[in-house]
């Protein structure tokens, strides 16, 4: 489905409303760019190993946290079709900056000088969730679920997460901004790992503490 036809998120609808238009955003400062949308494409060569690096050194920090591996229920077993696929991961990446966006305009999940992650992407984390459906033991929904999706938004943030702290270390971009926006990238990467390798509200709960 051509992305124009998609329907508006309600972070969209919202920032819609609003009494300025993109092209006097995008004039605002040059150091805005590094936060503005990118387009819905999985990184590739230096990049993607950068990223799928990111992703196994995450794994192995969740075994050695809850000793065990949590790794064999993460299994692809059945492939979402390619246009299917692609549509999927591009309505993840548009929930990504449409939430970040309304969160950067409005604070409203700020608590002290940190936000609440998971309320600052309420319909990204709601559509992971539906891609990795439980079914009536506890697991995986074999038949239900997208996982090869949430592996490709996953690498994807994975990529931006490597993006934002190389920004951090050169200096580039407005530091603030970048700093905020690498913390919940950075946490919404451990959310949506949990979901994938089905960590238990116990096992999540551990893992927050420390």
């Amino acid at each position: 489905m051509p992305a124009a036809a998609r329907p508006m998120p309600a972070a969209s609808a919202r920032l819609a409303a609003l009494p300025w238009s993109h092209e006097e955003n995008s004039r605002m400062s040059d150091d805005a760019q590094l936060s503005e949308p990118k387009e819905a494409v999985l990184p590739e060569g230096g990049m993607r190993i950068a990223a799928e690096t990111l992703v196994t050194e995450r794994l192995r920090a969740l075994r050695r946290a809850l000793g065990r591996n949590v790794a064999p229920l993460d299994v692809v077993v059945r492939r979402t079709r390619p246009a299917s696929r692609r549509h999927l991961f591009e309505e993840a990446c548009d929930l990504y900056w449409n939430e970040l966006s309304w969160e950067e305009i409005t604070d409203e999940e700020m608590i002290g000088d940190r936000e609440l992650t998971e309320m600052v992407f309420p319909g990204l984390l709601a559509l992971i969730d539906a891609l990795l459906p439980s079914g009536e033991s506890g697991g995986p929904d074999r038949k239900r679920e997208r996982r090869d999706v949430a592996h490709d938004f996953l690498l994807w943030l994975a990529a931006r997460l490597v993006e934002l702290r190389n920004a951090k270390m050169t200096g580039n971009g407005d530091h603030a901004r970048i700093r905020r926006e690498a913390q919940v990238t950075d946490e919404l990467i451990d959310l949506i790992a949990y979901r994938l390798y089905s960590l238990t509200a116990e096992e999540i709960e551990e893992l927050q503490v420390h």
